[in-house]
């Protein structure tokens, strides 16, 4: 009965969607490969994550003052990051809990320990080197002293939660940018911190499905028997597990790690949480656009792509040695993501009356759950993905994503250099660093050689515009899936942009507040909702409210 509602909704809203444009339906295609790719063997010297010890004299080329993405931005930025550690914020000034800290350790040694990598000069390299140093080895020998609750970076939650998917990266990117600078007795130290925390990522419950199970099977199809937790694998905090345990696993030398238990978790980082995120991408969500909507999509797979590309500058993503789920090549899914996002945009941008000091901004055909309205800034995606197209000499793609990130984000180019000098993920102004040669040229704006029409399967959303002028008109339609966290009851619903606004759209709005089954409800779609059965659920049930305004939030639909 469900296909043939959804049959003869399709038969009505398709006579519209061909006065939008007559052209045919672009589909992203499912496993295609988009790049040329050659194996390498694993690296063995350091660094090797992100960047690889043949691109250092490169990078530090690009570390001068006629470069403004370096003098203007990033130099700016670390220069602000010393001031911060000189005035005694850190590494004291972090409490060491599992959420928001104003000064994380972790995220100011990363940003110390690349510009040891980059500096052009030899003692300020070292100076660089020493901070990271001191900031890791202070959250470590706190760490080492084993998991308890509450405690300052002990806390079982702070390898696991809120903290961990934001920054968490940078412990490892840290110990592999200064390894040379780091002690045997402070290897051990950490080694034995990795291994409590990787622990604590096999076994979290930081929310629903949060790893794959059985838990320590690798590479096996009983690893996608439920589809709902297959589903649950790009969840925002199961990708940051995933890279977590990856980047942490590839970070140390066979030599200070005895018996390999250590970078033996790379198996189980690849061979279990990578396998069914793979899996997910090539089947229910493939076509590039997340899951989990606009706002928390760009978390969940900048985590996945950000392991990926790691993989690739170590030298662990031979398809043939680990399997297609290691290789990006193998996967159309990150490419397909540049193409979804270009599609979302609104044919012309907008000065917000409640924010203007942000600069004009995109109001995409948004889905999902969102706490401001506009396009976020996908550099945790698009950084990754343009530093392996820079390695590989994916030229058409790398333009693409360097003028999605000079053009979308707010304030569009006015604001790039102050997204680096001022960002508040140190992350994102090191990926903006390394994806711009300052001897390339001005990206050119991709959209006038796309077609106007864009089919992603896996969600069933579907965008079609007129052209891709400020003045263009554009519809959208979906019918997806609702399995997860930050989806919404918008089964069916159809949107229409004309004239520089949208005169039916959905409504934009975060539903994880007290008050669940609010503006994710099918009523605040423009979509059908349906008289339920009386329910069974407890009257304090949160899906009541889903329930009582004939909603699909929260209900598991299968296409």
């Amino acid at each position: 009965m469900q296909a043939a509602f959804r049959s003869h909704w399709l038969i009505a809203i398709w006579p519209f969607i061909l006065l939008v444009s007559d052209a045919g339906i672009a589909t992203g295609q499912q496993a295609t490969p988009h790049d040329s790719w050659v194996s390498v063997a694993p690296a063995t010297t350091h660094p090797r994550l992100w960047v690889r010890d043949a691109d250092l004299s490169r990078l530090r080329s690009w570390a001068v003052a006629t470069n403004p993405v370096y003098a203007d931005g990033l130099e700016l930025l670390a220069e602000g990051a010393i001031a911060d550690m000189d005035a005694g914020h850190l590494p004291g000034g972090d409490i060491g809990i599992a959420d928001w800290v104003e000064f994380p350790n972790e995220m100011y040694s990363q940003l110390f320990a690349f510009m040891s990598l980059i500096h052009p000069d030899q003692a300020t390299r070292d100076n660089y080197a020493q901070r990271a140093r001191t900031l890791l080895m202070h959250v470590m020998n706190i760490a080492v002293n084993g998991a308890q609750a509450e405690a300052p970076f002990r806390d079982p939650e702070f390898s696991t939660g809120n903290r961990s998917r934001w920054w968490g990266e940078g412990f490892a990117l840290t110990v592999d940018w200064i390894y040379p600078t780091l002690s045997a007795t402070d290897k051990q130290t950490i080694r034995k911190v990795f291994l409590r925390w990787i622990d604590e990522n096999l076994n979290a419950t930081t929310t629903d499905y949060n790893h794959p199970e059985p838990i320590g099977v690798v590479n096996d199809p009983q690893l996608l028997d439920d589809q709902r937790a297959v589903r649950w694998s790009c969840n925002n905090y199961y990708t940051a597990h995933m890279r977590n345990i990856g980047l942490m696993a590839m970070s140390f030398d066979e030599a200070d790690d005895p018996g390999g238990e250590l970078r033996g978790y790379l198996d189980n980082a690849t061979g279990a949480w990578l396998y069914v995120v793979d899996h997910l991408l090539r089947n229910d969500a493939r076509g590039g656009f997340s899951p989990e909507g606009l706002e928390y999509g760009p978390e969940a797979f900048g985590y996945y792509a950000q392991f990926m590309l790691a993989l690739h500058t170590a030298g662990e993503d031979d398809a043939a040695l680990r399997g297609q789920h290691v290789s990006i090549p193998t996967n159309a899914f990150l490419p397909d993501m540049v193409d979804a996002f270009i599609h979302s945009l609104s044919p012309a941008r907008t000065l917000l009356a409640s924010r203007p000091w942000i600069g004009e901004v995109y109001q995409p055909a948004w889905y999902g759950d969102g706490q401001n309205y506009f396009m976020p800034d996908f550099i945790g995606v698009f950084g990754p993905l343009a530093i392996y197209d820079y390695n590989m000499g994916n030229a058409a793609r790398l333009e693409s994503v360097r003028w999605v990130e000079q053009n979308t984000p707010a304030g569009g180019t006015d604001e790039f250099l102050h997204r680096i000098s001022q960002a508040e993920i140190f992350r994102d102004a090191i990926l903006l660093f390394m994806m711009y040669d300052p001897a390339s040229s001005v990206a050119a704006d991709p959209r006038s050689g796309m077609p106007t029409e864009l089919y992603s399967e896996g969600l069933g959303r579907i965008l079609a515009r007129t052209d891709w002028s400020e003045q263009a008109r554009l519809f959208t339609y979906s019918l997806g899936w609702i399995a997860i966290d930050h989806q919404h009851g918008d089964g069916n619903q159809i949107e229409f942009y004309r004239g520089g606004e949208w005169l039916t759209k959905d409504r934009t709005g975060w539903d994880g507040t007290n008050l669940l089954c609010s503006i994710g409800r099918s009523d605040y779609h423009n979509t059908l909702a349906l008289e339920n059965e009386p329910s069974n659920l407890d009257p304090d049930h949160f899906l009541n409210l889903c329930h009582d305004n004939g909603s699909h939030r929260k209900l598991s639909i299968s296409r």
